[in-house]
């Protein structure tokens, strides 16, 4: 819901701005999906975090029952934390002030690595959750690696502050936040099969 309203907030201010009459750069900085210390930053980094919190906590008790998948499960969510520090601090934006390209063609090898390192643990999940996963996933890097990628000419081109380059920015913003809502939805639905599970086996093992 919040997500949404950033997302139409940005969309009313970017139109009105250019093609009704300017609005103050001060308010529409509060609200650009595509700025940084701003509320939607502070939504997505503290969504990101909460992710994070879910997933550790989840890893804590894998841990506690020596699960094969454990470090996964840690890697994941302490994953989550760095993305959420770098959403609020822009790290990843550094990369494109020592080098020309952008920081998300470096992204794509990182990315095919984690692909590598987390196969066999997709394939071990539930078939439900995988899915969500991996859907959660696509629609995430979809917006923060593609979209970031087929923008990169409004950068080179000095067209940041143009209608079709804002117009972009929330579809990239948007993409990001619901695939962190997605995996969060997908995170809570395992947990809850995973209860519903130790129920029907202590049910069935009563004498």
């Amino acid at each position: 819901m919040l997500a949404g309203c950033l997302l139409v907030i940005h969309l009313w201010l970017t139109l009105h701005h250019y093609l009704v009459s300017d609005i103050p750069w001060v308010i529409r900085q509060l609200f650009d999906v595509d700025e940084e210390n701003n509320i939607p930053t502070w939504f997505s980094s503290a969504n990101l975090m909460l992710t994070g919190a879910m997933t550790l906590l989840l890893a804590a008790g894998k841990w506690q029952q020596r699960d094969r998948w454990r470090a996964h499960w840690m890697l994941l969510g302490w994953g989550f934390v760095l993305l959420s520090m770098d959403e609020m601090a822009g790290l990843h934006e550094s990369v494109n002030v020592v080098t020309e390209a952008s920081w998300a063609v470096y992204a794509l090898p990182l990315v095919l690595v984690l692909a590598l390192v987390f196969l066999r643990f997709l394939y071990n999940l539930p078939g439900r959750t995988a899915a969500i996963f991996i859907l959660s996933g696509l629609i995430f890097l979809g917006g923060a690696v593609g979209v970031e990628l087929y923008t990169e000419p409004y950068l080179a081109n000095d067209e940041l502050n143009t209608l079709a380059y804002n117009l972009w920015t929330p579809v990239e913003e948007g993409m990001e936040m619901y695939g962190v809502i997605l995996f969060q939805y997908a995170l809570l639905d395992y947990l809850t099969r995973g209860k519903e599970l130790v129920c029907k086996i202590r049910v069935l093992g009563q004498p």
